[in-house]
């Protein structure tokens, strides 16, 4: 990187912390530090919710998954949409309305506590585990580009976050979100128009070397039901499906997005926003990845189907780095905008999580908000700089957000969904099911290798509703809800 990319990556990192005190806000009030005051609109939500689950990992994963087997990932682009009318036509009008902080309080509502606990601990744990996947994956390519340590950039990006979130809560978290989408979708635009220039044989490279698959040529186990296979039509739609529902529907960091709208048309109308950027974002993601995988056999670092120089992390790194001055900078600050937005708002989510659900509840002297939201930025560094690592030797960032990260929401969304819509499960089979739904889910993500990557959540999901099936009819106990 030269100096000119340096300093409009400096320009980005100053802008953020410029909002964050613009919007710095007292931690007193958890409606304003949270909810930023429930005033939002459709526009701010729509494209935060989008930034906030487009982290680091989609930006790398998804062109090294193109990279590597080809278009296999189109199949679950129509989810979106899915996922989008279920939630605006079902969830948003279920809670909208009962003013709370933490979606998990309604757990206790229908249940009891326990059950509670068990989901906002489970979300913790997830989205603990998610931002510092994300921040590992942005440092990693970060890294590369600029030739400082991989545990530097980890700092740098986390603690840059914290900051600003600390200060700011989630008005600060939203509209930075809002400056972060337009950097990332300007660096994708510039970086793929660059990546395209002058390679007329573009097509042609992609389609011998097979990157154009199942389309071009067909691949008739495309349309297989045999759940060994990597990847299909049916577990991209069926997988995908579960993963978004359990993201948009019981993820307290997309959820207490809707709780910031102005009324319920806002949140709504949000929501389908985020589907369309996000389609557009992914779809052009997938292009540059067809991209790299042009420039490695056109550079040498290919041959045939083997790489000869490095991963695809390694390949995508080094087209970044063949653009002109300035243009890689607007790249590498794109990445970090994937990162952060996924932090921030990871940060503030968990702090309102563990605030709402469990401190305020098991403890009587007051914790600050700002206070936790420093603490908890601080651990999801550490977790950045120690676990994540481990886990990364051996699986690639497709692998890792399939298997562990996406894996984990079924027994998430089993029990929000059970709630809603169940009145044959109790309190204690809730409790029980989960806990023994999420140690199944911990042993098929870890032990279980030949399933297809996007059915882990659907396995996950089925089996934790059956957990608590399970065990509310054996405890004889009433299923009456707590009303």
């Amino acid at each position: 990187m030269t100096l000119l990319d340096y300093a409009v990556v400096a320009v980005y990192l100053a802008l953020l912390l410029l909002i964050g005190w613009k919007f710095r806000t007292r931690s007193e009030n958890p409606a304003e530090y949270f909810l930023a005051g429930r005033r939002m609109g459709w526009f701010p939500i729509g494209l935060s919710v989008m930034v906030t689950t487009f982290s680091a990992i989609n930006y790398l994963a998804l062109p090294g998954e193109v990279f590597g087997f080809g278009l296999y990932v189109l199949a679950s682009f129509p989810v979106f949409f899915l996922a989008a009318w279920i939630i605006t036509k079902v969830w948003m009008p279920f809670f909208h309305g009962k003013k709370m902080v933490s979606l998990y309080e309604f757990l206790e509502e229908r249940f009891d506590y326990r059950v509670r606990a068990l989901a906002s601990g489970l979300f913790l744990a997830w989205r603990f585990f998610w931002m510092a996947t994300a921040l590992y994956a942005s440092a990693q390519i970060m890294s590369r580009l600029t030739g400082v340590s991989l545990q530097a950039v980890i700092l740098a990006g986390g603690i840059v976050a914290t900051i600003y979130t600390t200060v700011g809560g989630m008005r600060a978290v939203m509209w930075t979100d809002v400056l972060q989408f337009f950097v990332l979708f300007g660096g994708i635009v510039l970086g793929l128009a660059f990546a395209l220039r002058g390679d007329a044989d573009a097509f042609r490279i992609a389609l011998e070397g097979g990157r154009l698959k199942p389309f071009l040529p067909f691949d008739p186990a495309y349309l297989s039901f045999d759940p060994r296979i990597r990847m299909t039509l049916w577990s991209g739609l069926i997988g995908v499906t579960v993963a978004f529902l359990a993201r948009y529907g019981a993820d307290q960091m997309v959820v207490q997005r809707y709780f910031t709208a102005r009324d319920l048309r806002a949140a709504q109308r949000g929501l389908w926003l985020n589907a369309f950027v996000s389609v557009l974002s992914l779809s052009l993601l997938v292009l540059f990845g067809l991209a790299v995988y042009v420039h490695a056999i056109t550079s040498g670092a290919l041959s045939g189907t083997r790489i000869m120089n490095g991963t695809a992390l390694q390949q995508i790194a080094a087209l970044i780095r063949s653009f002109p001055a300035g243009v890689t900078g607007v790249i590498a600050a794109a990445l970090l905008a994937a990162t952060m937005s996924s932090i921030d708002s990871g940060i503030n989510s968990c702090s309102a999580a563990y605030l709402t659900d469990f401190h305020n509840r098991l403890f009587r002297f007051r914790l600050p908000g700002h206070l936790l939201t420093a603490a908890i930025g601080s651990a999801v560094t550490l977790l950045a700089l120690t676990a994540v690592p481990l886990v990364g030797r051996t699986n690639t960032l497709f692998m890792i957000v399939n298997k562990f990260v996406n894996g984990l929401g079924g027994p998430l969304l089993t029990l929000v969904a059970l709630a809603m819509f169940s009145k044959r499960v109790n309190a204690f089979g809730m409790f029980a099911g989960g806990l023994c739904g999420l140690a199944a889910s911990l042993a098929v993500s870890f032990c279980v290798r030949s399933l297809a990557l996007q059915y882990y959540a659907v396995v996950n999901l089925i089996l934790t509703v059956a957990f608590c099936y399970l065990f509310s009819f054996a405890s004889g106990r009433p299923a009456a809800a707590k009303r």
